[in-house]
């Protein structure tokens, strides 16, 4: 009798408690239901609401050079009726009856995501929501081409940007052979020609739970949001992986020389000339340890008193007038990274392409003595910052959980886990190698933009030194 009531003892207690898989951060707890869809929750009951996202692994990597766009319009198609609300009145309706004040959607290169915050007495509601929402979508066709013209104004909108226009055509230089894979926005022909049958297909293959995550953060029980998601997610059925034969890998050598560009641009000063100095980066698909690596260095680059800053000020070669003026970036991306320089040069008129292509050439020489001349005071000091910048993401459940939703989708989870562990096997040889893999005897993307009336008086030379319009 004994031993029968610690059985009956034993099974209720599985079937209350779920096993949740550990992770480094104390509120945040890691579930993956049997259809292979993660879950994510972060507890934290500061204020009663719950955030809750759902996220897909697709986005401009997965596009074809026939569907540019459509991956974004399909986002949009999320806001147009489903089985559970029958038109974008009725979803509406709804959220505002919730109290949702910050329903939306985003299509990236690597992510499409779609989020809303609720009371978090209406927590279950919510995930009925999304769950209505991303499974069973009406995708109607008259709603489908009443939803193109909003995107293609959104389109028209951006490109009528110029900084974006220069982006554009920047990016579309880097990753000249798969230009339609960067290209999350979409192109107007595309969306035109959109059909029900390419949404469709789209959802049969990435809109899987083994593709996808949901994320719930904010004033909620971790176990009990565990048996919402598999009562009302449950039934959602596994698909074919859809990267299982691989992804696009760009080259990592676009240009057998420097690519040299300049634009006008009304917004820059006539006293300035803007300059943009771009190598092809670590992707986290292919160079996954190097993303970490080039994280720290570009930390150690943008140090006002650090040597790489303190190096190019002093040029008197270059004219960057202060440490104000100038930084590096690198932005984590699956399969398309970018090292970004970017500075501000005085006295535009006189000998720009020169000090540009001069510029150009300094960099990775000051960067690896920025580096080599790093003590083990500096590492550690530069280890804690990097720490203390991912802790403060962490401060809040709705920035851990944009934060972890990036990272799931660019990397993995165990990436953001454990981030702040692995920094701290960061060196300097290590970063020494990086910059010999990245920047040295590599040819960047140099463009240069400057006010359209200096740009008059400077237009020949750039020209004889091989710089041409960027668009």
């Amino acid at each position: 009798m004994m031993k029968k009531f610690l059985f009956v003892t034993l099974c209720v207690l599985l079937s209350v408690f779920s096993f949740a898989e550990k992770t480094p951060i104390n509120s945040l707890h890691s579930y993956v239901l049997n259809n292979g869809l993660s879950l994510f929750v972060v507890e934290n009951h500061a204020i009663p609401l719950t955030y809750i996202e759902v996220c897909v692994r697709c986005g401009g990597y997965t596009q074809n050079p026939e569907n540019v766009g459509v991956f974004h319009l399909y986002e949009h198609m999320m806001f147009k009726g489903n089985s559970l609300y029958k038109n974008a009145s009725e979803l509406d309706r709804v959220t505002r009856e919730m109290g949702v004040s910050d329903r939306n959607g985003t299509t990236d290169v690597e992510r499409v995501n779609y989020f809303f915050t609720v009371p978090s007495e209406l927590t279950e509601k919510g995930l009925e929501f999304w769950n209505a929402a991303i499974r069973f979508p009406n995708l109607d066709k008259k709603e489908l081409e009443n939803e193109k013209k909003v995107v293609i104004a959104e389109i028209n909108g951006r490109i009528s940007d110029p900084r974006y226009k220069v982006y554009r055509t920047q990016q579309n230089y880097l990753f000249p052979e798969n230009q339609h894979t960067i290209d999350s926005l979409g192109n107007e022909d595309y969306i035109q020609k959109a059909t029900v049958k390419q949404l469709k297909d789209i959802q049969k293959r990435y809109y899987i739970p083994n593709n996808s995550a949901l994320i719930v953060a904010g004033d909620v029980n971790p176990d009990e949001v565990y048996e919402m998601a598999k009562r009302i997610f449950g039934s959602w059925k596994r698909g074919k992986n859809p990267s299982e034969n691989g992804i696009v890998r760009h080259s990592k050598e676009p240009f057998s020389e420097p690519m040299l560009l300049f634009q006008p641009m009304d917004t820059v000063s006539k006293e300035i000339a803007g300059v943009s100095i771009q190598f092809r980066g670590p992707d986290a698909a292919y160079d996954l340890d190097d993303t970490l690596t080039a994280d720290f260095l570009v930390k150690v680059m943008n140090q006002p008193e650090g040597d790489f800053i303190t190096s190019l000020v002093n040029d008197g070669a270059i004219g960057i007038p202060s440490s104000d003026f100038c930084g590096s970036g690198y932005y984590t991306r699956k399969t398309c990274g970018v090292l970004t320089f970017g500075a501000n040069l005085i006295l535009p008129e006189e000998d720009l392409a020169e000090r540009v292509l001069y510029l150009a050439s300094k960099l990775p020489e000051y960067t690896k003595k920025a580096v080599t001349n790093l003590s083990d005071d500096d590492v550690k000091r530069f280890e804690t910052i990097l720490e203390n910048d991912a802790i403060v993401e962490r401060q809040t459940a709705f920035s851990l959980a944009a934060s972890l939703s990036f990272w799931w989708s660019v990397t993995d989870e165990n990436y953001y886990y454990n981030y702040n562990k692995n920094l701290r096997t960061i060196s300097v040889p290590e970063m020494t190698a990086f910059v010999e893999k990245y920047y040295e005897g590599k040819n960047p993307l140099i463009t240069i933009t400057l006010n359209p009336e200096v740009l008059e008086k400077c237009r020949k030379s750039l020209e004889d030194s091989g710089f041409k319009i960027c668009f």
